[in-house]
């Protein structure tokens, strides 16, 4: 597994990369060598190229978001959209596809952050809004929800052991589902 990350550091930067409205790198040069292996992110705002989404990440490094509907999200969920920063971070950190595996990730490093409960319950409040089944996050928003909460308590245990259980689906590698 790879080292704990400096979340507490990644979501303050990445609240100061949009309140700014710029382009922000994520990691520090300055970095001790136990993280020396966390890889660098770049905010840019695009609404477009998120598809109608919070944000999208490419294995390259890029976090792509749209501000409005950052914005929006969190005036009825305060503090959510850093889950799914955190989230999209996750890929380019995992440099891994598979939703379940990030959502799982994302939501333990939570738990070990000041305010990680308070940031889950709000993106889980508003996850469970989606009623319709979404295979790569594991079914419906009320599936994805309970998934998060797992995974915060136990880690990648949790999800493990759910899918051995036939509760979610295979892990997707690439465009492809794993067997």
């Amino acid at each position: 597994m790879k080292p704990r990350l400096p979340l507490a550091a990644l979501l303050v930067l990445l609240t100061m990369a949009l309140a700014s409205g710029q382009e922000a790198a994520l990691a520090d040069p300055d970095t001790p060598d136990r993280e020396a292996n966390i890889p660098e992110a770049h905010l840019i705002p695009n609404c477009a190229r998120t598809g109608g989404g919070i944000a999208i990440a490419e294995s390259e490094g890029r976090i792509y978001y749209c501000l409005q509907r950052v914005v929006a999200i969190e005036r009825r969920y305060p503090g959510a959209s850093k889950f799914f920063f955190l989230h999209e971070y996750g890929h380019i950190a995992l440099q891994s596809g598979d939703e379940l595996l990030v959502d799982c990730w994302s939501a333990h490093e939570l738990a070990h952050t000041a305010r990680g409960e308070e940031v889950l319950t709000a993106a889980r409040r508003y996850i469970e809004q989606f009623k319709l089944f979404i295979p790569k996050y594991g079914g419906t928003g009320a599936d994805r929800s309970e998934l998060l909460a797992g995974c915060y308590a136990e880690g990648l245990t949790w999800l493990e052991r759910a899918r051995s259980e036939g509760r979610r689906p295979a892990a997707r590698v690439g465009n492809r589902t794993s067997p």
